[in-house]
């Protein structure tokens, strides 16, 4: 009981005790040093913390600023989207009305409606204008209820870009994703969490409609590695996939379609086949 008397009243051990002893003894003015440094310290704290205090401040008195500019930007893109909408109906009224005309006027003999014929199957061709017929729909979505946000939950660009192809080489005449019509100039690109086509945000779950054979799609697309591919996510991450023959579908035309280096052939007439 003495030795745990001891050790309680003298934690220190008595070799760092003297040592302690003799360094004060040898500077008495240590302590009188050590002021102005805890002095220094306590200064420098209450800078940082009033440096703090400031920034908060500044902070707080602009975040209204801050906000009416975000605002501000988000009306200006609001405006400029539906001003370009604007344009496109426009457009769509225009092209509408050139092809009305242009049809009107090559009736006229055989010869101008044999060319009519032609074109109308060139712009069914091209995409610039709408399609119907029978085909088959693909429907694709995210896994339900996944909070963790993870990209193997999610679908990808790339999965609706194998999806699209495999269509394609199953036969489809006409393709449109959530109403957005494939041409040779789409695009099918990733921006964040959104998918764009055409430069178009779309929305879930993302539905491919594809113009063709019924039964030849769904036996081509059906057996495709793209299609084997998604069943494999579906097992794995849960997204969802299905598709289905469709008796009747309506596609859309596509958006604007300007060529800034293509050029026809010089010396060659439209419709005119190839030698």
């Amino acid at each position: 009981m003495s030795l745990l008397t001891d050790i309680a009243r003298q934690a220190l051990d008595p070799a760092y005790a003297d040592s302690a002893a003799r360094r004060a003894a040898a500077s008495p003015d240590g302590a009188v040093r050590r002021q102005p440094r805890r002095s220094l310290a306590i200064a420098g704290v209450l800078a940082a913390t009033l440096l703090l205090v400031l920034a908060a401040v500044q902070t707080h008195r602009r975040a209204p600023l801050d906000q009416r500019s975000r605002q501000a930007l988000v009306d200006q893109v609001r405006r400029e989207t539906d001003g370009v909408r604007t344009l496109e109906q426009r457009l769509d009224a225009l092209r509408d009305r050139t092809q009305q005309l242009r049809d009107s006027l090559l009736q006229a003999t055989a010869a101008g409606s044999a060319l009519s014929h032609r074109l109308d199957a060139a712009d069914l061709a091209a995409g610039t204008v709408a399609a119907t017929g029978p085909g088959l729909q693909v429907v694709v979505d995210d896994a339900k209820g996944d909070p963790s946000g993870s990209t193997g939950n999610q679908v990808l660009d790339r999965d609706l870009q194998a999806l699209v192809n495999a269509l394609w080489a199953a036969g489809a005449e006409a393709i449109a994703v959530d109403d957005q019509r494939l041409t040779s100039q789409s695009a099918i690109r990733q921006a964040g969490s959104s998918i764009l086509v055409n430069f178009e945000p779309i929305a879930r779950p993302y539905v491919i409609s594809a113009i063709g054979d019924p039964v030849g799609l769904a036996t081509s697309f059906g057996a495709s590695a793209a299609v084997a591919r998604m069943h494999t996510y579906a097992q794995v991450y849960g997204l969802q996939f299905r598709f289905a023959r469709v008796d009747s579908l309506t596609i859309p035309r596509a958006p604007g379609l300007p060529l800034r280096f293509a050029k026809p052939v010089a010396g060659r007439r439209t419709g005119e086949a190839r030698r």
